[in-house]
């Protein structure tokens, strides 16, 4: 079974792979909370999008790096749609900085919205999701959370950390709540996109399969993580890198 008639939010919807995800659970039948910090205007946007095709959805602003609006977005969605059955941990920034770049401020911030975001929301779905009886959680991390390549340090160690955190929340959430996580590689997003026609034909001739990731593809990998066909699977990663790292 799809999950129909489920309530799903979406951390950092408003674009690229979380706006993706969010439409593809919408498709599915799902009610879908849409959220965002600052591009607040472009989730409502996209919440409006699902409604005229004939889904339900909302938006709601929260910025995931503060564990209070992590906790309520977890409370508002609940008190708008009743319950929450999937999270789906998406929110993340980008920051190229170098070794010798990151102070004491980058490396808190990395941290606080790709960890502490996903904890703070994750417990407090938890904690509802187990009054329900079931419920799934999935963590949107990277390729680089497995292997460094040339990314970032502080970004790098803050999705391998987020990698831990979900062994570390299927254990403690189970058995009534799966939690997985999914591993991005090259994605078609906005942060690629102002590359050159150059760097990126580089790139894509790094990849096995020859392209970038796109953004619905790694959706349907969230559909399935969040559906009964994976109710056996929990505490695992799901690399959807092309080949460039394989496990």
């Amino acid at each position: 079974m799809r999950p129909r008639q489920r309530v799903a939010v979406i951390t950092g919807s408003s674009r690229g792979i979380g706006r993706a995800i969010a439409q593809a659970f919408a498709r599915e039948g799902a009610a879908v909370v849409l959220n965002a910090a600052r591009s607040i205007g472009e989730a409502r946007a996209a919440a409006a999008a699902i409604v005229s095709a004939g889904g339900k959805a909302l938006a709601i602003r929260a910025d995931l790096a503060d564990p209070a609006d992590a906790r309520a977005l977890v409370t508002r969605a609940v008190e708008e749609l009743g319950r929450i059955d999937i999270l789906v941990n998406n929110a993340g920034i980008a920051d190229r900085a170098d070794i010798w770049q990151i102070d004491e401020a980058r490396w808190s911030a990395m941290m606080a919205l790709h960890v502490g975001g996903p904890f703070f929301a994750g417990r407090a779905a938890g904690e509802v999701m187990i009054r329900q009886g079931r419920g799934a959680i999935i963590n949107i991390a990277s390729m680089r959370g497995i292997e460094p390549g040339t990314g970032p340090l502080h970004y790098n160690v803050s999705k391998a950390a987020l990698l831990m955190l979900t062994k570390c929340l299927a254990r403690d959430l189970a058995p009534h709540v799966r939690v997985n996580a999914i591993a991005p590689g090259y994605t078609e997003t906005a942060f690629h996109a102002e590359r050159t026609i150059a760097e990126r034909e580089q790139i894509a001739s790094r990849i096995p399969l020859g392209r970038f990731t796109q953004p619905e593809e790694i959706a349907r990998v969230a559909v399935f993580l969040a559906s009964d066909d994976a109710a056996y699977i929990t505490g695992q990663t799901v690399i959807v890198s092309g080949g460039v790292v394989t496990g």
